[in-house]
């Protein structure tokens, strides 16, 4: 045990060191931010990011943070690839998995505000003979899983189906699960079925859609549909784990016909570009942001979880939290949103298949204890108080 701490320690001030030596100086990469209003929380992060890379035998994983709309934190952890010992960095494309639902809701939104999608308006209404059985779910049940339709067989890019026509049929005409608006489930067939209205209101192809609608207004370099068949600059290599944890080469799939629920790729720097998309107004209006980040109402009066394309929560300590995660073979991902603090965290890493949960809280924790120092205090008073009681009851016995 006590070699163990010796390690543990030698390891932490080893990256310190590494860390204030190159705070001294310019990133060889550009796109790898180190503000030093924030040093003390980025030491933190690294220390943090750096010890869970480790212990979780992670290829390569990129970070980046912003505060009140600006990057504060980017930088890449271990290699891109493996094989080729390329390090990460904050401007590598990960493929991102159901963060993509995301994409497509602002997509929706956007539309909307524009007079463009209807999205209250039940789907059968709009789209006669879509189905066979009543659609009467809106496209914004379809954004918050409460539209009653099931989840998909197949894991994302391991179906038969590449396009919207031959994957929609497989599922248009199946049974609801339940009555639209009384509960929740979360399924990326609902977001397809979004994207593939979106793209029929507008009859234009998804993907351009998307371009003009979204990533060309806000700027988001890095973010395409991923496809087997295309060389994209700067992409990432993807990996699984064995069944003794270890990284190897993930098999190919195929996300096309997936673009809206799970397709895309994207860096860390446009993850939270799209995270404060929904904090300040301007690419979309208050009142849409109002409404897309507030969690849906059930029938039964009873708030769901799920806002339009994101979770929405509270912490342990009470503050409200916005969220989404993605995974898909060769990729997990995750961006977290403390809107009362204009913070956005995102984290993507190039493995798939994971059991782990990336470090996103511990990342936030870290610049929240500086936007609130007496958060610190108060948590190291609460240590000592429960260091005393053990004390006291090891005295006691």
């Amino acid at each position: 045990m006590k070699t163990q701490k010796i390690f543990y320690h030698l390891f932490i001030l080893s990256i310190i060191g590494v860390i204030l030596f190159s705070c001294k100086q310019k990133p060889v990469d550009e796109s790898v931010v180190r503000d030093t209003k924030y040093k003390q929380s980025i030491i933190e992060t690294y220390k943090k990011v750096g010890l869970f890379c480790t212990l979780n035998y992670i290829p390569g994983l990129s970070v980046a943070v912003s505060v009140d709309n600006k990057v504060v934190f980017a930088d890449g952890f271990g290699y891109s690839n493996l094989e080729l010992k390329t390090k990460s960095s904050p401007s590598h494309l990960y493929r991102i998995g159901q963060i993509s639902e995301l994409i497509t809701t602002l997509t929706a939104a956007k539309l909307s505000e524009e007079g463009k999608l209807n999205l209250d308006k039940p789907v059968g209404e709009l789209y006669p003979g879509l189905a066979t059985k009543p659609a009467n779910y809106t496209l914004y049940q379809l954004g918050v899983h409460s539209s009653g339709i099931r989840e998909q067989h197949a894991e994302a890019g391991k179906g038969k189906e590449i396009t919207y026509d031959t994957l929609i049929p497989t599922f248009i005409n199946d049974n609801l699960l339940y009555d639209p608006g009384v509960n929740v489930l979360h399924t990326e067939l609902g977001i397809d079925l979004l994207g593939y209205l979106i793209q029929k209101s507008v009859n234009t192809p998804f993907l351009k859609v998307v371009k003009k609608t979204l990533t060309d207004n806000l700027k988001l370099t890095g973010t395409v549909a991923d496809n087997p068949y295309i060389i994209f600059d700067k992409k990432s290599s993807q990996y699984n784990y064995d069944f003794v944890a270890q990284p190897i080469v993930a098999g190919q799939i195929d996300l096309r016909g997936k673009e809206a629920s799970a397709g895309y790729l994207s860096t860390v720097l446009d993850l939270v570009k799209i995270g404060n998309a929904l904090l300040y107004p301007g690419f979309l209006k208050k009142e849409t942001l109002d409404r897309i980040t507030k969690p849906y109402t059930l029938a039964s009066g009873q708030n769901s979880p799920f806002a339009f394309g994101i979770l929405v929560n509270k912490d342990m300590e009470g503050r409200t939290f916005w969220g989404q995660k993605g995974m898909v073979a060769g990729g997990t991902s995750i961006i977290l949103i403390y809107p009362d603090d204009k913070l956005v965290v995102a984290i993507a890493s190039n493995v798939g298949n994971t059991t782990w949960e990336p470090p996103v809280f511990e990342v936030a924790s870290a610049f929240l204890d500086q936007l609130h120092p007496e958060r610190k205090a108060k948590r190291e008073e609460q240590l000592k108080q429960e260091e005393a009681r053990k004390n006291q009851s090891q005295q006691n016995k």
